[in-house]
């Protein structure tokens, strides 16, 4: 099935901005930015509102603070998608982020072949993932990974052959300093 054929559902930037603090939680020491948001951990992430304001705000500025760098260069009219049902027949269509760590100009970013150049131990079973974030130009892509890098190089790498996830994808005409395809 071609991932044009999987469930698209347009979503605000603060589905996205959630998921990717979700997934930050683990990796980055993210709580001792929490008393600069006015808000409480748990609010935030834990109970959120995607409707209140006050909070979309807090977990904006949250994300700026951790991936500034990153979030600043997403060209601002992306418009974000959740796409159930991406799977293992869908890895051809991503790049690893274009960033000095990931770099390579022999495999060009492409997520299978980084996941033989940079072997990363999976930690944990797709089904317990946060969505991965993604961004492109077209629905059927390819895609850089803006958020789940070392997550979808592990898998890739791991053997293993079987992943059902949900996925956020950003869709924009204008170049991403991040898409290893638009530099």
């Amino acid at each position: 099935m071609s991932l044009r054929q999987c469930s698209w559902t347009q979503v605000t930037i603060h589905d996205v901005i959630l998921s990717w603090l979700m997934a930050e939680r683990n990796g980055a020491d993210a709580t001792a930015l929490w008393p600069t948001t006015g808000l409480s951990f748990n609010n935030l992430l834990d109970n959120p509102d995607l409707l209140d304001t006050l909070q979309n705000q807090g977990r904006c500025r949250l994300l700026l603070k951790i991936r500034d760098l990153y979030v600043s260069e997403i060209p601002v009219d992306t418009v974000w998608y959740r796409v159930d049902g991406f799977s293992e027949q869908h890895l051809s269509l991503l790049y690893v982020v274009n960033q000095p760590c990931w770099l390579d100009p022999g495999d060009r970013n492409e997520l299978l072949k980084v996941a033989k150049r940079k072997p990363l131990t999976l930690s944990l079973a797709p089904s317990e993932w946060e969505a991965p974030i993604f961004f492109g130009h077209a629905e059927d892509g390819p895609f850089c990974i803006l958020e789940g890098n070392h997550r979808l190089t592990a898998f890739s790498g791991s053997g293993q052959s079987s992943m059902r996830i949900s996925v956020y994808i950003g869709i924009s005409q204008q170049k991403c300093r991040w898409n290893p395809l638009d530099v």
